[in-house]
């Protein structure tokens, strides 16, 4: 599959399906930082920065945000110059910021 093709089938996936193709994606040795942070993101990112794990029973989400969200912060992938703007506002990233997030979950590509 094309990155391209990634990107179609991540913009129109029901995440009511689970986490198999995102999964799929995310082990491909072709998938970038950029791609990385956007599955992050579509599968509530903001919530995971912003506590919700701790206090959630939705263990599958739980489990595949954390250890997508520790690939990112080990470099599992590279940047490949591909963009991608974070989804958050200005206040958000401050509050982010403030919470010590990392800063890798807060900056634009």
């Amino acid at each position: 599959m094309q990155y391209d093709d990634w990107e179609k089938i991540l913009n129109e996936y029901n995440w009511d399906d689970g986490f198999e193709t995102p999964k799929k994606i995310l082990d491909n040795p072709h998938c970038d930082l950029a791609l990385a942070l956007k599955i992050f993101y579509l599968a509530d990112g903001f919530a995971y920065l912003d506590g919700f794990a701790e206090k959630t029973e939705l263990k599958e989400w739980k489990q595949f945000m954390h250890s997508l969200y520790n690939d990112i912060l080990s470099d599992k992938y590279r940047e490949s110059g591909r963009r991608y703007e974070i989804p958050l506002t200005k206040v958000q990233k401050y509050k982010f910021r403030k919470k010590q997030i990392p800063e890798i979950f807060l900056k634009d590509l």
